[in-house]
């Protein structure tokens, strides 16, 4: 099935792919919404490389190929947190993607604003 489809990885094989120092993108597929308490959307979980190079998309299963989608911050967040974030960006606008590094990199994920030095 990895010949078939090497663009997509399920929640264990991203964790390998983090240990290899990967970036969790998280993309905005439906701007979001708060409903009484809660913030509501559509988010969907990329695998990004370090060069940027290649990517792979969070699927539920290699059988079924289709797309683990995330429909509250809340469910996102414990997500974010079960695969080693301590920080968790959230894009709430459509088409916004925000990137998170789980621990033990070296590198600092490259979200949030950056400081420039003028010389």
């Amino acid at each position: 099935m990895i010949e078939e489809a090497p663009n997509v990885v399920t929640e264990d094989g991203l964790r390998g792919l983090l240990a290899e120092g990967y970036l969790i993108e998280v993309v905005c597929k439906e701007g979001a919404e708060k409903r009484h308490n809660s913030w509501y959307g559509a988010w969907v979980i990329r695998a990004v490389a370090p060069d940027g190079r290649d990517d792979k998309m969070l699927v539920t299963s290699r059988s079924v190929l289709k797309l683990r989608d995330f429909k509250t911050i809340v469910g996102l967040v414990s997500f974010l947190a079960e695969m080693g974030c301590t920080t968790a960006s959230i894009p709430l606008v459509e088409g916004a993607r925000e990137r998170h590094a789980a621990p033990g990199r070296t590198s600092e994920p490259r979200t949030g604003p950056v400081l420039v030095k003028d010389n």
